[in-house]
């Protein structure tokens, strides 16, 4: 081979890779171009408003932890009292005795009874007209069913170990029934049940 054809095949391939670099700069020129019409049209570049500025924002942020602040420090004092006052047992006394023969005996008993709920008070025992509570607006049907209860008892059961227990119980339970069936709540009202006073003759 000449030195003239060595000479010209170097130039052809020196040209080449010139051709490639500026292929290669101008793909780099394009892209970062692109890039940033992108960032101009996107807005990158504008002024960013107030409200966006992390400065202000954090500055709002402790402004908001400060008036909380304040309004804890002025309100009034915890309401724990509001709150232990929702979880106070109330009690009720049926007025009236109720007496029964003691089943299988000659015997009659004499029973005054107690109950006691978590309920609110007003709902469960206000006697006054037009908004009585449950007890007071049920009570028929309740003394019916304690009646019914108490008719059922006997001597011995009443005389045992258990048996005052197991009866008042029983009477809990109807009457839980009684309010649950007509004032449709899902749970017994009715903590417990008591003998304020008990006869047996």
């Amino acid at each position: 081979m000449t030195e003239a054809a060595i000479e010209e095949e170097e130039q052809q391939k020196g040209g080449g890779l010139i051709k490639i670099i500026l292929i290669v700069l101008v793909v780099l020129l394009l892209m970062v171009a692109t890039a940033v019409g992108t960032m101009f049209a996107t807005g990158f570049f504008d002024e960013k408003p107030e409200s966006e500025d992390p400065e202000v924002a954090l500055q709002d942020i402790e402004s908001e932890i400060e008036e909380t602040e304040e309004q804890i420090e002025t309100a009034p004092g915890p309401m724990t009292a509001e709150i232990e006052q929702k979880f106070l047992i109330s009690y009720y006394t049926f007025e009236e005795a109720f007496t029964v023969n003691l089943k299988g005996s000659k015997k009659v008993m004499q029973a005054k009874l107690g109950v006691s709920t978590y309920f609110d008070e007003d709902t469960m025992f206000n006697a006054e007209e037009g908004s009585e509570g449950w007890i007071v607006r049920h009570l028929v049907g309740i003394r019916a069913a304690i009646l019914r209860v108490l008719r059922n008892v006997s001597d011995g059961k009443i005389q045992g170990p258990d048996g005052e227990a197991e009866v008042l119980e029983e009477v809990r339970l109807v009457i839980n029934e009684q309010l649950e069936r007509h004032e449709k709540t899902t749970s017994a009202p009715i903590e417990e049940v008591y003998f304020t006073e008990l006869i047996v003759q």
